[in-house]
């Protein structure tokens, strides 16, 4: 997606390219790029944004694939994807090992599940 052809004082559009919401309210979205991809800028400030904001507890996800997607040629499974970086408790992290979206999704519903 690209929304640069319409730009307002320095900001233009941006979409999400996964949006979930748990038990408890708890809010999950995330950017999903090839391994050669960046979360730079308005995006990396948009999640940081979202999840600040969010009225109960919250976590963005920087999710990449090894897949050469074009034109929607290949499936991408997000859940089976790794997560390079997460934003929670107002700082963005590297995880200290592989963390895939699955692992990130069962986390949080079974934190959920034991208030």
């Amino acid at each position: 997606m690209d929304y640069s052809s319409y730009t307002e004082s320095n900001k233009h559009p941006s979409d999400i390219d996964m949006f979930y919401i748990g038990k408890n309210n708890m809010l999950i979205v995330g950017e999903i790029k090839n391994e050669m991809g960046k979360l730079i800028g308005g995006q990396r400030s948009l999640y940081e944004k979202l999840v600040d904001n969010w009225k109960y507890d919250g976590i963005a996800l920087f999710i990449v694939h090894d897949k050469y997607v074009q034109n929607g040629d290949k499936k991408v499974d997000v859940p089976e994807c790794k997560i390079r970086e997460y934003y929670y408790n107002h700082e963005w992290h590297t995880p200290r090992t592989e963390i895939k979206v699955k692992d990130v999704l069962r986390k949080y519903q079974e934190e959920s599940k034991n208030e």
